[in-house]
């Protein structure tokens, strides 16, 4: 048993930007200061997978759990019996969602809600929650019930046994993925399968906004293939590319009601790579995908690579992971201005538009995202 976390620190430090040169073949974009949230003493890595409206960051590391707010970390402690914890989502109510487990003594995953300094068991049997509304609506996979809609103390299957349910938004939409291929939107009691984009067999949903618009991947394969997608009603799968000619994927993880997106692009799906080779985080943002390496100030030490995007939230904040020295680190990115950029030529315009529990800690699945929990893992 692995438990795929994020470690987090307290020494945030943040860069300010000065201004840059502008082209006639400019894009207003935002720079972003940099708050390194750090590597724990005792803990091999650090990532963070979700983050709300004031910016509070959901963190996980190898062992421990934990809820950032205005520069402190609090401790989120596993249920009673158990020794290792992860968590997926966080919502504008400070709420967190995530499981627990015994590893010495593993009889499956224990879900839990941690609210106002609580972890509290969600009473769900072998469970892992992936997303948490403003309604305390929570969504994931459940032995027995395949991907479930936890409501009002209440527990109802959404979908087929072998579905998971990774994004949910505060309609009580949820997405996710069917028969471990096919991604799905589910609301109202009903389930529609999104499809695939051309020519490809395989699709995931990650997270979906309050607008109904959809995030995720869609591949030949499987995720190593892919490449991201937004979905609407109106338009259908919108393929959104990969950032460089060279890489073999991307995947969208999170959205926001903005309809910006981030995720990942690269050619390895060691998608927790310390040593940052082979992954960049991205932002799809006035349809032109970025790399944010890109976007992030002047001054910012160029050492820490950003590897992979979890979530976004309606202010623009960025949560996710990079690499530092050789360290897998959470960072929290925070726009700070609005100044011309050139634009990138390591992207491309994209088309414009109006993520079984596998890899799901890096695309927040909920990678929902806003992409961890406990996993067996080959």
């Amino acid at each position: 048993m692995v438990l795929l976390k994020w470690k987090s620190c307290i020494a945030a430090i943040t860069f300010t930007a000065t201004s840059l040169a502008v082209s006639k073949s400019a894009l207003a974009v935002s720079l972003y200061s940099v708050t390194d949230l750090g590597a724990l003493t005792g803990e091999a890595y650090s990532y963070a997978t979700d983050i709300n409206d004031s910016g509070e960051v959901a963190i996980n590391t190898l062992s421990r759990s934990f809820f950032y707010s205005n520069g402190s970390l609090k401790t989120i402690s596993s249920l009673p019996g158990d020794n290792q914890l992860a968590v997926t989502s966080i919502n504008n109510l400070g709420q967190v969602v995530g499981n627990s487990a015994n590893i010495n003594n593993f009889t499956g995953n224990n879900p839990f809600l941690y609210s106002n300094g609580l972890t509290q068991r969600l009473p769900i049997q072998n469970a892992i929650p992936y997303a948490i509304n403003d309604r305390t609506q929570v969504v994931g996979g459940a032995s027995g019930l395949g991907p479930f809609l936890y409501s009002n103390g209440v527990a109802t299957s959404i979908g087929t046994p072998s579905a998971v349910a990774y994004g949910l938004n505060n309609l009580g939409q949820a997405v996710g993925i069917l028969n471990s291929n096919t991604a799905f939107l589910y609301e109202n009691g009903q389930t529609t399968n999104l499809g695939t984009l051309p020519g490809d067999r395989y699709s995931v949903a990650n997270d979906v906004n309050d607008s109904g618009q959809v995030v995720g991947s869609s591949g030949l394969t499987s995720v190593n293939d892919s490449r991201a997608f937004v979905y609407s009603s109106s338009t259908g799968l919108q393929n959104l590319g990969r950032l460089r000619p060279t890489d073999l994927f991307s995947i969208g993880s999170g959205i926001n009601n903005l309809g910006q997106v981030v995720g990942l692009s690269g050619t390895t799906n060691d998608f927790f790579a310390a040593d940052g080779n082979g992954l960049r985080a991205f932002l799809y943002s006035d349809n032109t995908l970025y790399d944010l390496n890109n976007l992030l100030a002047p001054g910012y030490n160029p050492g820490f690579i950003l590897t992979a995007a979890s979530a976004i939230n309606n202010n623009g904040q960025i949560v996710g992971r990079g690499a530092v020295n050789g360290e897998l680190r959470a960072f929290l990115l925070t726009p700070i201005s609005s100044v011309s950029v050139t634009e990138p030529t390591s992207g491309f315009p994209i088309l414009s538009f109006g993520a079984s529990v596998i890899l799901f800690a890096a695309f927040k699945r909920k990678p929902h995202s806003k992409s961890a929990a406990i996993e067996q893992r080959s």
